[in-house]
């Protein structure tokens, strides 16, 4: 793997064992595999001429260059592209069906009228089996993801559109983290300031909503938290100073905490979904009531912002 993060950026053409030099050549190589290894594509274009050439399926390249290519008119079905270089490429009405790409070099890609899902390329650098290379590389990945929304939107196609805009932000909030720890060659580097007020805001929004795109996000940290004030509440109950309100209920004892009654509690300060008829009177209740709810303010909010982007264009 750090091998492979070594030879990103390597466009040396010699590291290569071939050099397919016309399509033609390409073409009848598609014949005869379907694993292609250590080839650089070296014509200017791949654009189809007869009608058996327009698909390409079932294959997958791995440590090939397609650098300065450009795509037109293809469509690729149920392909793998994996430490690939495809930087200053021009892909232009073409499609992408079930293709996924890993360790892909796209560097000042251009995609215009094309039909691709953007999910495809979320381990262009997976971000977690190489948190280093991520970081150092964010740049190219922003600038992409960037291409790939502006793409979704000219083609009006809301669905891709939205992942494609979760895949920006979350590459924008690791290039925050490059600028300041790994700036580029003869680049500024970010202040402290400048880094807390950016990465920390969108690191928020990346794991409480996915950018509000990501209900499982939400479900997480729902969970989370609300186990954690349960099990507080559990533990201070008797600290809380709790009284009954209008209504008797039966596991209520505000000297002895129970599960029931710590759920319900717990489930009203947050949620406001049931009335537990528990009201706390000390400063030291009223404040983790204060925090309980300040926490389902902000967890209402966000599933709002969910539920917005999940059924308005």
């Amino acid at each position: 793997m750090n091998k492979i993060i070594k030879q990103f950026w390597n466009l040396d053409e010699n590291q290569f064992n071939r050099k397919i030099v016309s399509q033609e050549e390409f073409y009848t190589a598609m014949k005869s595999a379907d694993d292609f290894r250590d080839f650089v594509y070296w014509p200017e274009e791949l654009i189809p001429e007869k009608k058996d050439e327009y698909k390409i399926e079932n294959k997958t390249f791995t440590n090939c260059s397609f650098a300065f290519t450009t795509f037109e008119n293809l469509t690729f079905q149920n392909c793998k592209f994996n430490n690939c270089k495809f930087n200053h490429a021009k892909i232009l009405s073409c499609r992408f069906h079930d293709c996924t790409f890993e360790y892909v070099n796209m560097f000042k890609v251009t995609v215009k009228t094309t039909y691709l899902e953007p999910n495809s390329f979320r381990n262009i650098i997976p971000s977690i089996r190489a948190l280093s290379g991520s970081f150092k590389n964010a740049n190219m990945c922003v600038t992409f993801f960037q291409e790939v929304l502006d793409n979704s939107k000219d083609e009006g196609q809301p669905e891709h559109t939205k992942n494609a805009d979760y895949h920006f932000k979350k590459w924008k909030g690791l290039n925050y983290f490059q600028k300041r720890f790994f700036p580029e060659k003869d680049s500024r580097r970010t202040s402290n300031w400048m880094f807390v007020k950016k990465f920390f805001p969108n690191l928020s929004l990346y794991f409480l909503t996915g950018y509000g795109y990501r209900i499982l996000n939400f479900l997480v940290v729902f969970i989370l938290g609300f186990s954690f004030f349960s099990y507080k509440n559990y533990l201070n109950w008797t600290e809380y100073g709790l009284v009954q309100k209008d209504l008797a209920i039966d596991s209520f004892n505000p000297l002895e905490p129970n599960l029931t009654s710590t759920l319900y509690y717990t489930l009203d300060c947050t949620t406001k979904l049931v009335d537990s008829q528990f009201q706390a009177c000390t400063d030291y209740g009223m404040g983790w009531l204060a925090a309980q709810s300040l926490f389902g303010f902000f967890l209402l909010s966000a599933l709002l912002t969910i539920i917005i982007n999940k059924f308005v264009r």
